[in-house]
């Protein structure tokens, strides 16, 4: 099984990297993403942001990854299933889960790519401006680990989204378009929730127990303002880890319904 994942994430990622419409996309999401950040620190004096400027970053690319993310998934299931070779694929010595998690993990490192790429933007005002870079909070490492560890945790369960979407259907825009408004409805609940005391709200029931239990699912752009100055939040690790683990065992068993 182990042998048979290395060479799904092998092949998988040789297919994002030599794909045109990854790098198309790559390289416009990150000009957008880094016109963006251009103004934002141009004009941070004048904004009334509370959180540290790095923090704009991390808003740019969650709230951009329902436009990148269908890119680095959307053929994975859909393009096999179109061509046929999902059945064959499936008769390799190798589980479900273990294709799953293959073809996750080359969408994930590659949106890790773009993160890192990402914090190019930063590190080149560092260079060249280190002064503005140093009142801005650029030196201090405890941001950086806290909003690229916000990046990493909200980058696996959005790429489990769309490797879900895509087990779903074998039309590659069809895979997209899910992923696109699954990932934008996740967002538009936490934006929903964003600055609201949901605890407060819920004394006693079973309301108050199942925001206990899933409370950091949609909480999670409350707590972008702890990982944003370095605190890791661990629930809202967990969770996203069960958002991950929850869509790629769905997209395991969708794709388990070919052998039958």
């Amino acid at each position: 099984m182990i042998k048979g994942y290395w060479v799904i994430l092998r092949f998988e990622l040789f297919a994002l990297f030599v794909s045109p419409a990854t790098y198309v996309a790559s390289f416009y999401f990150l000009a957008l993403l880094g016109v963006g950040f251009r103004f934002f620190i141009e004009s941070f004096v004048l904004t009334d942001w509370i959180l540290p400027p790095l923090a704009s970053l991390v808003v740019g690319l969650i709230f951009g990854a329902p436009a990148l993310i269908p890119f680095l998934t959307m053929r994975s299931f859909a393009e096999e299933r179109r061509l046929g070779t999902l059945e064959t694929l499936m008769s390799a010595p190798v589980s479900n889960l273990g294709i799953v998690l293959g073809k996750w993990t080359a969408s994930y490192l590659f949106f890790i790519f773009i993160t890192l790429a990402s914090f190019c933007f930063p590190l080149i005002i560092s260079f060249w401006f280190p002064e503005q870079a140093e009142s801005l909070g650029f030196d201090k490492m405890e941001q950086w680990v806290g909003t690229l560890t916000f990046l990493l945790i909200f980058g696996a369960s959005f790429s489990s989204v769309g490797i879900f979407a895509s087990s779903v259907t074998n039309n590659q825009m069809v895979a997209g378009m899910l992923t696109f408004t699954l990932l934008t409805l996740y967002l538009s609940v936490m934006m929903f929730y964003f600055g609201e005391n949901i605890d407060s709200q819920f004394t006693n029931g079973p309301a108050q127990l199942f925001w206990s239990c899933f409370g950091a699912i949609f909480g999670g752009l409350n707590k972008m303002q702890y990982f944003s100055v370095g605190i890791i939040d661990i629930p809202t690790v967990l969770y996203q880890l069960v958002v991950t683990f929850y869509f790629l065992i769905l997209a395991s068993t969708q794709i388990d319904q070919v052998k039958k």
